[in-house]
C-alpha cells in the first residue's frame, strides 16, 4: 500500500481508512451485536482501534460523527436490553459507564483519600445548622 505525499510518517491510518473502519463497524451492529468489543471482532480490529481513531482524528467532524453514531447506536441497543431486562442491570449500567471512560470509585475514595490526596468537603451548601453540627461532631472527635 502506497501512502501519500501528505502524510509524512507512513502512517497507515488515514481519514479514509478511518472513516471505512467506522462505517464497516455500524454496519455490524445489531441486537446480537451491539457491545464495541463484539463489534471490533467482527471488523477484524480491537476495540482500542476506535479510541485510537477519535484521539488521532478529534478535530474532525466526518470522524467525530461516525464514531457518536457508532457508539450511540451500541449505547441505545444497551439501554433497551438492560430496560427489558434481557441484560443484568448492574452489567447494564457497567457497560454504560465504561462507553463514557467513567470508573466505579474505590474503597479510598469513599473513605476519605490518603495523606497526599486528602478528600476535600465544599461545605458551602450546607446551612448554618448542618455546620454546627458538623463542628459539634468534630469537638466529640477531640474529647
Amino acid at each position: 500500500m502506497g501512502y501519500n505525499e501528505n502524510n509524512k510518517h507512513a502512517e497507515w491510518l488515514t481519514k479514509i481508512e478511518a472513516l471505512s473502519i467506522l462505517d464497516r463497524a455500524n454496519s455490524v451492529i445489531s441486537n446480537e451485536c451491539y457491545l464495541l468489543s463484539s463489534v471490533a471482532v467482527e471488523c477484524d480490529t480491537y476495540r482500542t482501534q476506535f479510541n485510537y481513531i477519535a484521539d488521532k482524528f478529534k478535530d474532525d467532524r466526518d470522524v467525530f460523527d461516525a464514531i457518536k453514531k457508532m457508539t450511540n447506536r451500541c449505547e441505545s441497543i444497551v439501554a433497551e436490553k438492560t430496560a427489558e431486562g434481557k441484560i443484568n442491570v448492574a452489567l447494564g449500567i457497567f457497560i454504560l459507564k465504561s462507553y463514557h471512560g467513567l470508573i466505579e470509585t474505590s474503597k479510598m475514595q469513599h473513605e476519605g483519600g490518603d495523606k497526599d490526596k486528602p478528600v476535600v468537603v465544599d461545605y458551602s451548601r450546607l446551612s448554618s445548622e448542618a455546620l454546627k453540627e458538623i463542628a459539634d461532631l468534630d469537638e466529640e472527635d477531640k474529647s
